[in-house]
């Protein structure tokens, strides 16, 4: 095997490990909040060179750029954090940190701000490690991310804070993922954010509808609003009695568990009852397999 190649980037992993990683794009520019709807894991950014983007490995459409702004809009690697029609304050909390913390004063200006890439989602979105301001790395740079590099980025930040659930998919790297866990298990000891009130694990209680429940895996929470709305398979007196078999109908999405060496569908790590909703394994230990 090759011997690693040295880099003298600071922050950036020292070494390339060539059996298992791929290089992030650095891509700089700016966050413009008024170009679209932000929130807690998402937000318009514009790029001083667009051409980076359309190079990265595709998932399904091509880059989504806006033809009159020149913006994208971004998908937050390894978070998620609750939708906007869910128990609030705790979706419009994790918009504000994001504003704060992508440094566009409450969302009333544009900052700068840069991502490291290597993919778009199917939705044609770069799938990111998102900072504000500068860097001295050039602009369209590959560069080799370790898990001390990405601490100052917005996605651990929100992590942090308890403002977003860890949402890992396979295609992110395990020292990515295993700090993104330890980080937000941490939050989640300090019972911050959605933390203080989470019943993912412990059961959530129907409440006759999915935007009064208590906070719970934004992924698990969205399937739900989902089924409720499917005059087919939702019956009010026994609300979620055929939540599995609807998500199971609905998508065969696939989940792996690396701590417990699980693999299998997302409906079988939910558990029901007629009124109760939780998942059988801990976000943290969640790894979902892209499509």
């Amino acid at each position: 095997m090759a011997s690693p190649r040295a880099t003298t980037l600071p922050g950036i992993l020292a070494f390339k490990r060539v059996y298992n990683a791929m290089p992030f794009t650095l891509i700089k520019g700016r966050f413009e909040p008024s170009f679209g709807r932000p929130d807690g894991d998402s937000l318009r950014f514009v790029p001083n060179d667009p051409s980076p983007i359309f190079k990265l490995r595709r998932r399904g459409r091509p880059p989504k750029i806006n033809q009159t702004n020149g913006s994208i809009q971004l998908r937050y690697e390894a978070i998620d954090t609750m939708e906007s029609a869910a128990l609030q304050p705790y979706s419009s909390d994790a918009t504000k940190s994001n504003l704060d913390l992508a440094g566009t004063i409450g969302g009333t200006q544009s900052a700068p701000g840069h991502i490291f890439t290597n993919q778009l989602g199917p939705n044609g979105r770069p799938i990111a490690f998102v900072f504000s301001g500068d860097t001295a790395h050039q602009d369209g740079s590959e560069l080799f991310l370790d898990a001390d590099s990405i601490m100052s980025s917005i996605n651990v930040q929100q992590l942090e804070r308890g403002h977003a659930y860890p949402l890992f998919y396979d295609t992110l790297f395990d020292d990515l993922r295993e700090r993104c866990a330890s980080v937000s298990l941490a939050a989640r000891a300090s019972g911050l954010g959605v933390w203080s009130e989470d019943e993912t694990n412990t059961g959530a209680e129907w409440t006759g509808d999915p935007d009064t429940m208590a906070p719970i895996f934004p992924k698990l929470w969205r399937r739900i609003d989902k089924f409720v709305k499917d005059d087919t398979f939702f019956d009010p007196g026994r609300p979620f009695a055929n939540l599995t078999d609807w998500i199971e109908h609905e998508k065969d999405e696939r989940v792996s568990v690396p701590t417990q060496g699980l693999f299998t569908g997302f409906d079988n790590v939910i558990e029901t009852t007629d009124t109760t909703v939780r998942m059988t394994v801990e976000p943290h230990e969640l790894v979902v397999v892209s499509g």
